[in-house]
């Protein structure tokens, strides 16, 4: 990445809110790039992270093309024991039936996913 596409580089305008998908329908600050800009320029983890569809709307909008980094933070969060239920779901379901959704099909010859997981 970039250093200085990094949110130390952030001015906190907002622009990042705009066309988010999670802010839109959730219409709370707290769920908002903007806010999850901050908490990374805080040094803050927070569960809120979780809260991203990595659409990239938000890098799109910022007029300084700021990345917010959701996928280290979700990755720290996780390491340090703070998931979510249905993130651990996914991951028992990727690792059992080789898919995030759990559906059962043919397993492939001497297919090895569990290795990832374990």
């Amino acid at each position: 990445m970039d250093k200085n596409r990094t949110t130390e580089n952030c001015n906190l305008c907002g622009a990042c809110n705009l066309n988010c998908p999670v802010h839109a329908i959730l219409k709370k600050e707290t769920a908002g790039p903007r806010f999850k800009a901050f908490l990374e320029k805080k040094k803050s983890l927070k569960e809120i992270f979780f809260l991203c569809t990595e659409c990239g709307s938000c890098v799109q909008d910022c007029p300084a093309n700021i990345e917010i980094d959701c996928l280290k933070a979700r990755k720290e969060l996780v390491q340090q024991g703070h998931e979510t239920k249905n993130n651990k779901v996914m991951r028992d379901n990727i690792k059992d039936a080789g898919n995030p959704f759990g559906i059962s099909g043919p397993k492939q010859k001497n297919q090895k996913i569990n290795r990832y997981y374990t």
